[in-house]
């Protein structure tokens, strides 16, 4: 199975020269499992994902997993090339509200004057579940048999959000996807490690430096690579990922920053891989 990252910026894309080696789209990540291909935000990334599908000879089975429904993470959804397409099949996934249902939370940003094509004139076959903390997802091929799960929990963010775990049934191999989502004080957050536990990757919301979440930046809903890091000892995880970048945090200083913070954690988890998420990063498990 082979991890992708198609935008790892947070809060609002940042195309500038200074953000080339890191990236500025907003989050959006692949998971391809051969003929399923699962998808965990639909930030602005998601249009060059969707360019690479509709240059692939098969149409793949989608299914695409929001963590939440601020703008950051759905604004690429409207410009999903296979959404467009007839003969692709995705399932969208995700928390809607107590009044509107995530099937109506994606129509209202295409609805005019918001957008000129409304979300029931795409040609691909589209449905949406609502889901809540502790379900899990059975992905099937197109020949019905099961090939990955996908469970999630609450995480801690500002209107609510889901933290997500793929489990591939066919490889053994584990990614999840934790991103928007704010540490407790004074101890770890126990469904996250639980969640974690064993995984290959763990992608993290690292947005904020220590420094700054401390000085202005708490209650935010978002977290440190400190705190991620602590969740990935805790898990036994293999590889911790640091996701969701600040939209001030410019490629020399993303640079300078992952060398000091794979410096500490080599200090007590030797073996454990460390990176920043890039755009176009590629992860090969299984």
């Amino acid at each position: 199975m082979k991890l992708k990252f198609w935008g790892v910026r947070g809060s609002i894309p940042t195309p500038s020269p200074h953000t080339v080696r890191f990236g500025g789209n907003t989050s959006c990540v692949s998971v391809d499992l051969g003929g399923n291909v699962v998808i965990f935000d639909a930030g602005t990334g998601i249009r060059n994902l969707g360019i690479s599908l509709l240059e692939r000879p098969d149409k793949p089975k989608m299914d695409m997993f929001l963590s939440h429904v601020h703008w950051d993470h759905i604004q690429g959804f409207p410009f999903f090339g296979p959404g467009y397409r007839e003969g692709y099949v995705i399932d969208v996934h995700g928390r809607g509200k107590a009044d509107n249902t995530l099937g109506e939370i994606l129509a209202g940003q295409m609805e005019g004057p918001n957008f000129p094509v409304s979300l029931h004139q795409l040609g691909a076959t589209f449905t949406y579940s609502d889901i809540i903390s502790g379900q899990s997802i059975t992905i099937n091929s197109q020949t019905g048999e099961p090939v990955a799960r996908v469970s999630c929990i609450a995480g801690r963010h500002p209107n609510g959000v889901l933290v997500y775990r793929l489990d591939d049934l066919l490889r053994n191999s584990s990614i999840v996807y934790a991103t928007d989502t704010e540490h407790q004080k004074n101890k770890l957050d126990e469904g996250i490690v639980a969640l974690a536990q064993g995984a290959d990757v763990l992608i993290y919301d690292g947005m904020y430096t220590p420094e700054e979440y401390e000085e202005k930046y708490q209650g935010w809903g978002h977290s440190t690579w400190e705190k991620g890091f602590e969740i990935a000892r805790a898990a036994g995880v293999r590889r911790f990922i640091v996701f969701h970048h600040d939209p001030n945090h410019t490629d020399d200083f993303l640079d300078a920053y992952e060398t000091e913070v794979r410096a500490k954690c080599r200090l007590s988890q030797p073996n454990m891989r460390v990176d920043f998420a890039r755009e176009l990063m590629e992860i090969e498990l299984g």
